[in-house]
């Protein structure tokens, strides 16, 4: 009988160990699935395009931003020639192009002029944009923090190192020259520069690679490599290689146009790019209270394989890669309402993708679910390596604005694509994107030239959860950084604009400058009640000279003195941690005191105050609340020094006596003596007592600390509240030209 019974228990001990097995498994399986957010991005594109906002501009308006050849580049009319067979030239004068590659801001980077003149542009663009993108995620970058942040960059060409070589020969090679040669110094230095110690790398797959990075990052979110991921495309063209290459191979449209889908279609326009998201693990943006723009579901990479030719395309791998895609994101075919076609516009590039499309898409589609197909090429021209990250960017936009920018250049559609049979639009101007299916899913495509083929499955972002504003401080602190008075002063007149529109709470505005932002030695602060009053107050502030050495601060705790009821009340209410250090006073206080404190400060016994106990317990625990809440912000004393009771709270606040002690001398059941815990030389001092324990007081102190460079957890003196990022003015780069001698 024994024996059966502990055979009964061995058969549950193994099936608990089944179910936590199971469990793991399913959690594991849960974490390679899980969403990715994308929390930030942005950009730099030809029709001087400097953010997402001017994108979808560009983009809403129907802007064909391609143009001739800017000045600078090669002599266009020296290589020109219409016949695609001339050796050593190019068919197309026109392409899409970026202003001012030849200008970077070194000095908020810590670059030397020498070697900012040796870097690939590239680089120096994947810098900017990424800090940009960044801060419109609303993440801080502190170096000193090495964060777990991933960086993954799509680039294929690399004219700047060309350049340098045709024009110094090998003696141009010098100890600078990784950075204008290396497309691997394109991750590297990001990393190194801001201090990411996440996997970083760069990706060449042609013109997959930055798709293909964003497919990486996705996976290294997942596999916990990294908390957070850049994924990233850049592509300047800088030298004629590669157009000489293109030309002779029929790849270029004499008129410089991507006509996607259309009956003229022959060849596409090359283009520059800079493009960078910003992406975290859906559950991680959720609780850090990111703004979320969308979310990527699910991707896949694959290879065309054998084709008839090592550049042809091969439409059945296509929709292998879109399947798999569809089959990770956990989405159905027919679920999808909108397709950002790769759509260069070749002749037979155009027919295989909208075949493979469709081949995939039309499975389980009853009639009547809506799908849209389209190609930001159409605007911008061909970005090679950025174009996955840029298509990215625009369905992104699209899903915010919920609308579908038009199709450019599709006046006869291509006859050697069914469209009778395809249940497929094609948005020839601004749509309204509100799918019969409901959520709006769409995919994005690429494919290089070498056969790499990669699929992106993109949801609109969650709806956002309404804050409810319970409670709010009375006046708002805003804070302002630069690396340089030029900087600052252009970063007041964005701010300015931002408040002057109101578009924002001025809680979020202030929180996301100040947690959201990496803080500088050029600053400015100022405390207002409204947004009107913070913009006033704003434009008429004037900067100090630069922090140079963050100053040691000092607690100076006051002494006795004749104090109202109701001394802290906004603090206690609305402040956690006043409330409970005030709270273990109030504790410690039990037995020793007739009447309990907090009643005392906060209820009809007030009068009681004048007597010295209850005024001496008052004062040390107000004053003690204060010290343990500017500790909480951040702020930690060098020195705690106090007169009277102050002298007390200084010697408890710097560990010489215990609470118990400090309060029982306080209230005048031991004998007083002097407990001086410090002096006072090089140090700033804070001034802490009853007075001091109101918002005016406080949030100017705290503006004239930050001022002088003294460090601020932002994020804690928030806590209390509802806030949530906003998308703020980016840094303003202070650029000069850089460019080889």
């Amino acid at each position: 009988m024994s024996e059966e019974i502990n055979y009964r228990q061995l058969l549950q001990q193994q099936l608990v160990k089944i179910r936590k097995l199971e469990a793991r498994l399913e959690q594991a399986e849960a974490a390679r699935r899980e969403p990715i957010a994308i929390v930030g991005m942005a950009c730099r594109l030809p029709g001087g395009v400097e953010g997402p906002d001017d994108f979808w501009e560009l983009m809403a308006k129907g802007v064909d931003a391609t143009s001739e050849l800017p000045p600078g580049r090669w002599d266009a009319n020296a290589l020109y020639d219409p016949d695609p067979r001339a050796k050593g030239k190019i068919r197309t004068k026109r392409g899409g192009f970026l202003r001012d590659v030849d200008r970077f801001d070194a000095r908020f980077f810590g670059i030397s002029r020498r070697e900012a003149e040796s870097m690939d542009p590239q680089q120096r663009l994947v810098l900017e944009v990424a800090w940009e993108a960044l801060e419109r995620a609303g993440h801080a970058v502190d170096r000193t923090r090495r964060d777990r942040v991933g960086v993954f960059v799509g680039a294929m060409n690399n004219d700047y190192g060309q350049l340098a070589l045709d024009q110094g020969g090998l003696e141009a090679i010098d100890p600078y020259f990784i950075g204008a040669r290396a497309n691997c110094a394109i991750s590297g230095r990001l990393s190194y520069l801001f201090g990411f110690q996440g996997p970083s790398l760069v990706v060449d797959t042609a013109c997959a690679s930055s798709l293909v990075g964003v497919h990486l990052a996705c996976q290294s979110l997942r596999n916990g490599e990294c908390t957070m991921a850049l994924a990233a495309g850049v592509n300047l063209l800088l030298s004629p290689e590669a157009s000489v290459y293109l030309s002779c191979s029929g790849a270029l449209a004499p008129d410089g146009r991507c006509k996607t889908f259309d009956a003229s279609a022959d060849g596409y326009s090359r283009a520059e790019a800079c493009g960078v998201l910003v992406l975290e693990r859906l559950s991680d943006a959720k609780a850090r209270g990111a703004n979320i723009l969308a979310v990527i579901r699910g991707s896949a990479v694959g290879h065309d394989g054998p084709s008839s030719s090592f550049t042809v395309p091969n439409g059945v791998a296509q929709q292998s890669v879109i399947r798999q895609a569809l089959e990770t994101a956990g989405v159905r075919p027919a679920e999808v309402s909108y397709l950002e076609a790769h759509g260069t516009g070749t002749a037979m590039g155009d027919p295989i993708e909208a075949e493979a499309m469709w081949a995939v898409l039309k499975e389980g589609r009853q009639g009547g679910e809506s799908l849209w197909l389209g190609s930001v090429k159409t605007n911008l021209g061909y970005p090679e390596a950025a174009s996955g990250v840029v298509g990215m960017m625009k369905v992104v936009l699209a899903m915010r604005h919920r609308q579908l920018p038009a199709h450019l250049h599709l006046k006869n559609p291509n006859p050697h694509i069914d469209w009778a049979s395809m249940g497929v639009k094609v948005p020839v101007e601004l749509t309204a994107w509100e799918p019969t299916q409901g959520r709006r899913l769409a995919g994005v495509t690429s494919y290089g030239r070498t056969g790499t083929l990669a699929h992106v499955v993109l949801e609109e972002a969650p709806p956002r959860p309404e804050v409810k504003r319970e409670v709010e401080r009375p006046e708002h602190v805003l804070v302002l950084s630069a690396r340089s008075e030029e900087a600052l002063r252009a970063q007041v007149g964005r701010y300015a604009r931002v408040l002057e529109e109101g578009r924002e709470a001025l809680g979020d505005v202030c929180f996301t400058a100040a947690a959201g932002r990496a803080h500088f030695e050029h600053r400015l602060a100022v405390v207002g009640r409204d947004a009107s009053q913070v913009r006033e107050r704003l434009l008429a502030a004037e900067a100090r000279g630069p922090v140079t050495v963050a100053p040691r601060v000092a607690f100076v705790f006051g002494a006795e003195g004749t104090w109202p009821g109701g001394m802290g009340r906004e603090l206690y209410a609305s402040q956690p941690v006043f409330r409970e250090a005030l709270e273990q006073c109030a504790a410690a206080l039990v037995g020793v005191l007739e009447k309990p404190l907090v009643q005392v400060l906060y209820g009809p016994d007030s009068t009681r105050l004048k007597e010295p106990a209850y005024g001496g317990a008052a004062v040390f625990a107000l004053e003690w609340a204060l010290a343990r809440m500017w500790r909480a912000w951040g702020v930690v004393p060098r020195r705690s020094v106090g007169q009277g009771v102050g002298e007390y709270v200084a010697a408890v606040d710097s560990g010489v006596l215990g609470l118990e002690e400090g309060l029982r001398r306080a209230v005048g059941q031991e004998p007083r003596g002097r407990t001086e815990a410090g002096a006072l030389e090089g140090t700033e001092t804070l001034l802490l007592n009853p007075g001091e324990a109101e918002w005016p007081r406080l949030s100017k102190q705290l503006g004239e600390l930050y001022v002088k460079g003294v460090e601020v957890d932002w994020a804690a003196f928030d806590a209390p509240y509802a806030r949530r990022r906003v998308a703020l003015p980016t840094y303003p780069f202070q650029r000069e030209r850089y460019w080889l001698k």
